[in-house]
């Protein structure tokens, strides 16, 4: 049992520093050599749980994949109005890039790498699909304008799921979800609003 535990422990240590590296420097930049120098772990230690740095980025998405489903669970179980789907799922997946480290690194991999090269499919895909197809539900249901393309709007929630990492450290200390969900006010105030858009914003 104590063997087992240290080997789970090695495991989670491994991947975390492999998550920080795929953050900071993508996929290319990456090396087995700059993981290990995070670990104070033998390269042996690494390989006796991932054969390759490809070994490593796949369980990495595999990772997201499995946060995004358990997410997109939860959404269709509570049977949301399209409007307050799109809130909760940027609102959710927002935070969880935020608190861990290895959803931004499957989401960072997974724009970087081809979904064939990734066991956890093409994950990036699959939150566009469900941010354009929600949009035009909400369309369709008259809860927000129609002027801009669905795909404008889950162009907007997609840089604000994955931008939220991005905030100056002065702005760190605020609860992510506070702030997205005061982010979210705005951006629902703007879907909306009654009159055409600019054309600039819409087409872009």
């Amino acid at each position: 049992m104590v063997k087992q535990e240290r080997a789970r422990r090695t495991y989670e240590v491994i991947l975390d520093a492999a998550a920080r590296e795929f953050v900071s420097l993508g996929y290319a930049r990456t090396t087995l050599g700059g993981v290990i120098a995070h670990t104070e772990l033998s390269k042996g230690a690494l390989y006796g749980h991932f054969s390759s740095k490809e070994d490593l980025a796949r369980t990495l998405v595999r990772h997201g994949a499995t946060i995004w489903g358990a997410a997109l669970a939860d959404i269709e179980s509570a049977r949301l109005a399209p409007l307050n789907a799109l809130r909760v799922l940027t609102v959710s997946l927002a935070g969880r890039l935020w608190a861990d480290v290895r959803v931004r690194a499957a989401f960072r991999l997974a724009a970087e790498l081809p979904g064939e090269a990734l066991d956890g499919g093409p994950l990036l895909t699959d939150v566009w699909d469900f941010l354009v197809d929600s949009t035009r539900r909400a369309q369709a249901a008259g809860e927000i304008r129609t002027h801009c393309s669905p795909e404008s709007v889950a162009q907007l929630l997609l840089s604000l799921v994955v931008g939220v990492q991005h905030l100056p450290d002065p702005q760190r200390d605020a609860p992510v979800k506070d702030r997205i969900e005061e982010l979210w006010i705005i951006i629902a105030a703007a879907l909306r609003s009654p009159g055409p858009a600019p054309a600039p914003v819409c087409d872009a």
